[in-house]
């Protein structure tokens, strides 16, 4: 059974995000908080490569702004067996028109509460290039309602269209991790609060910021990327490819 209609595929395309209601269920949710918490509670003991401060200073050992943890799955591997994963991988294959898999990175944001400090307006396709994202779908998973007061993701529609724009470190700082884009025309933005169970997608040129959380609770997002399954050549082809 179709999770999408062909509207909302239609939507996607031409908006470069779509906000989903119904993803996954509170319980799944439960599960993969609670995971993740875990490893927000041993932050500072992950290895550099998986954390990250989104704030104004990439890496330190002080009280994180925007506490980023990296290849999640890598971490914590049943988060690849769970329900929303497998969601989100079968919506990811109607949008792209075939089938995908997970293209090997994702992470988790938390936000804590009254942190002040926004995600900028950026691409995704800034941090890889665009060729790399080309055919990708992006998944942000709030593991709770999410209001624009907490900083629940906001879009600029048909941004996905243009190419990828010019980025810098947060506040030209070198020492910043998160990359931003100036001149974003933030009238056009277009929020998308959630309840539970809900995710937004988008594809890598789209322009997206999330605010800061202004609110007493902290704020949870898993974000997942799917493609379409690409061929691989394998021992056999480079072989031949090597003796041709």
């Amino acid at each position: 059974m179709p999770l999408l209609t062909a509207g909302q595929i239609e939507a996607f395309w031409r908006t470069g995000f779509l906000a989903v209601e119904r993803l996954t269920c509170q319980d799944d949710l439960g599960r993969i908080r609670r995971r993740l918490s875990t490893l927000f509670a041993r932050f500072h003991e992950l290895p550099g490569r998986h954390a990250f401060d989104l704030g104004d200073e990439g890496r330190h050992t002080g009280v994180q702004q925007i506490p980023e943890i990296n290849w999640t799955i890598r971490l914590v591997p049943a988060l690849k067996r769970t329900p929303t994963f497998r969601a989100a991988r079968a919506l990811a294959a109607e949008l792209l028109g075939g089938p995908t898999e997970h293209t090997g990175f994702d992470h988790a944001i938390l936000k804590p509460p009254h942190n002040g400090r926004a995600t900028p307006w950026h691409q995704d396709g800034a941090y890889a290039g665009p060729d790399s994202l080309a055919t990708t779908v992006h998944f942000w998973i709030p593991l709770h309602d999410v209001s624009l007061e907490m900083g629940c993701m906001q879009f600029i529609p048909g941004s996905h269209l243009g190419p990828i724009l010019p980025h810098h470190r947060r506040a030209h700082r070198q020492s910043a991790h998160v990359m931003e884009v100036d001149g974003v025309d933030a009238t056009r933005a277009v929020a998308c609060p959630l309840r539970a169970g809900g995710a937004t997608v988008h594809l890598p040129h789209t322009l997206h910021l999330t605010g800061p959380n202004m609110t007493d609770e902290p704020r949870l997002a898993w974000i997942l990327e799917f493609g379409l399954v690409r061929p691989r050549a394998g021992w056999r082809a480079w072989l031949e490819a090597l003796y041709s």
